[in-house]
Protein backbone atom coordinates (compact mmCIF):
# COMPACT_ATOMS: atom_id res chain seq x y z
CA UNK A 1 0.00 0.00 0.00
CA UNK A 2 2.80 2.25 0.49
CA UNK A 3 3.92 4.51 3.40
CA UNK A 4 1.65 6.56 5.38
CA UNK A 5 2.61 10.24 6.36
CA UNK A 6 0.87 12.34 9.01
CA UNK A 7 -0.49 16.01 7.33
CA UNK A 8 2.77 18.15 6.60
CA UNK A 9 4.91 15.78 7.54
CA UNK A 10 7.54 14.05 5.01
CA UNK A 11 8.81 10.98 7.07
CA UNK A 12 6.89 8.07 7.29
CA UNK A 13 6.86 7.13 11.41
CA UNK A 14 6.34 4.69 14.01
CA UNK A 15 3.35 6.43 16.07
CA UNK A 16 0.50 8.38 14.55
CA UNK A 17 -0.84 10.62 16.98
CA UNK A 18 -1.11 14.39 18.28
CA UNK A 19 1.64 13.96 20.80
CA UNK A 20 4.39 12.94 17.88
CA UNK A 21 2.85 15.36 15.09
CA UNK A 22 5.38 17.50 14.55
CA UNK A 23 2.91 20.71 12.78
CA UNK A 24 4.97 21.06 9.31
CA UNK A 25 3.59 22.42 6.48
CA UNK A 26 5.52 20.77 4.27
CA UNK A 27 4.31 17.99 1.48
CA UNK A 28 5.14 14.70 1.79
CA UNK A 29 4.81 14.37 -2.48
CA UNK A 30 7.56 17.15 -3.26
CA UNK A 31 9.98 16.14 -0.89
CA UNK A 32 9.75 12.32 -1.61
CA UNK A 33 9.35 11.96 -5.15
CA UNK A 34 10.90 15.87 -6.19
CA UNK A 35 10.29 17.92 -9.37
CA UNK A 36 6.90 19.32 -9.36
CA UNK A 37 4.73 16.34 -7.55
CA UNK A 38 2.93 17.41 -4.85
CA UNK A 39 -0.16 16.65 -2.85
CA UNK A 40 -3.64 17.54 -5.11
CA UNK A 41 -5.43 20.15 -3.33
CA UNK A 42 -9.14 19.47 -2.18
CA UNK A 43 -10.98 21.17 -5.58
CA UNK A 44 -8.53 18.60 -7.14
CA UNK A 45 -10.09 15.88 -5.42
CA UNK A 46 -13.46 16.98 -5.68
CA UNK A 47 -12.67 17.29 -9.27
CA UNK A 48 -11.79 13.94 -9.40
CA UNK A 49 -15.01 12.71 -7.80
CA UNK A 50 -17.35 15.21 -10.12
CA UNK A 51 -15.35 14.32 -13.60
CA UNK A 52 -14.38 10.64 -13.74
CA UNK A 53 -15.63 7.66 -13.78
CA UNK A 54 -15.08 5.51 -10.90
CA UNK A 55 -15.58 1.59 -10.06
CA UNK A 56 -14.70 -0.40 -6.86
CA UNK A 57 -12.19 -3.26 -8.14
CA UNK A 58 -9.72 -5.86 -6.87
CA UNK A 59 -6.46 -5.50 -8.26
CA UNK A 60 -3.69 -8.19 -7.72
CA UNK A 61 -5.26 -8.91 -4.66
CA UNK A 62 -5.78 -5.42 -3.47
CA UNK A 63 -9.02 -3.63 -3.04
CA UNK A 64 -9.36 0.05 -3.93
CA UNK A 65 -11.11 1.94 -6.50
CA UNK A 66 -9.98 2.33 -10.54
CA UNK A 67 -10.64 5.75 -11.37
CA UNK A 68 -10.74 6.85 -15.40
CA UNK A 69 -10.90 10.29 -17.07
CA UNK A 70 -12.72 10.84 -20.10
CA UNK A 71 -9.60 10.73 -22.31
CA UNK A 72 -9.34 7.24 -20.86
CA UNK A 73 -6.89 7.75 -18.66
CA UNK A 74 -6.57 5.80 -14.96
CA UNK A 75 -5.06 5.77 -11.88
CA UNK A 76 -5.90 2.90 -8.83
CA UNK A 77 -6.40 3.59 -5.59
CA UNK A 78 -6.07 0.76 -3.13
CA UNK A 79 -8.20 0.81 -0.19
CA UNK A 80 -4.92 1.07 2.32
CA UNK A 81 -6.59 2.02 5.46
CA UNK A 82 -4.63 4.63 8.15
CA UNK A 83 -2.56 4.70 10.94
CA UNK A 84 -3.82 5.90 14.30
CA UNK A 85 -1.14 5.45 17.05
CA UNK A 86 1.05 2.28 15.90
CA UNK A 87 -2.38 0.56 14.49
CA UNK A 88 -2.75 0.63 11.00
CA UNK A 89 -7.03 0.25 10.75
CA UNK A 90 -9.45 -0.15 7.77
CA UNK A 91 -7.31 -1.41 5.11
CA UNK A 92 -8.80 -3.63 1.92
CA UNK A 93 -11.85 -1.61 3.46
CA UNK A 94 -11.45 2.34 3.22
CA UNK A 95 -9.05 4.45 1.49
CA UNK A 96 -7.70 7.82 3.02
CA UNK A 97 -5.97 9.81 0.72
CA UNK A 98 -4.47 13.69 2.19
CA UNK A 99 -5.29 16.72 -0.11
CA UNK A 100 -2.63 19.92 0.55
CA UNK A 101 -5.64 21.89 1.97
CA UNK A 102 -5.66 23.06 5.95
CA UNK A 103 -9.18 22.79 7.11
CA UNK A 104 -10.59 26.68 7.14
CA UNK A 105 -10.99 28.28 10.57
CA UNK A 106 -9.17 25.21 11.71
CA UNK A 107 -5.96 24.32 11.29
CA UNK A 108 -5.38 20.96 13.53
CA UNK A 109 -7.37 19.60 10.17
CA UNK A 110 -6.86 18.83 6.72
CA UNK A 111 -9.03 17.78 4.03
CA UNK A 112 -8.46 14.09 2.54
CA UNK A 113 -10.18 12.28 0.10
CA UNK A 114 -12.49 9.03 1.55
CA UNK A 115 -13.22 6.07 -0.32
CA UNK A 116 -15.39 3.69 1.06
CA UNK A 117 -16.68 1.04 -0.83
CA UNK A 118 -20.47 2.58 -0.57
CA UNK A 119 -19.26 6.19 -0.87
CA UNK A 120 -16.68 8.53 -1.92
CA UNK A 121 -15.89 12.50 -0.83
CA UNK A 122 -13.74 14.34 0.61
CA UNK A 123 -13.91 15.33 4.67
CA UNK A 124 -11.38 16.72 7.04
CA UNK A 125 -10.18 15.27 10.11
CA UNK A 126 -7.05 15.97 12.71
CA UNK A 127 -3.61 16.74 10.86
CA UNK A 128 -1.86 14.16 13.04
CA UNK A 129 -3.38 10.50 11.52
CA UNK A 130 -1.44 8.80 8.74
CA UNK A 131 -2.75 8.76 5.66
CA UNK A 132 -1.84 7.82 2.16
CA UNK A 133 -0.46 10.39 -0.82
CA UNK A 134 -1.38 10.37 -4.48
CA UNK A 135 1.03 12.68 -5.99
CA UNK A 136 0.17 14.39 -8.89
CA UNK A 137 2.47 16.66 -11.28
CA UNK A 138 2.01 20.06 -13.21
Amino acid sequence: YGDYFAWGETEPKDRYESETYLWTLDDAAKDQWGGSWRLPTKMEWDELLEKCYWVRTNINGVNGYKITAKNGHSIFLPAAGYRNGDSIDDVGSYGYYWSSTLKEHNSSNAYYLFLLWEDKHTSSSYCHYGRSVRPVAE
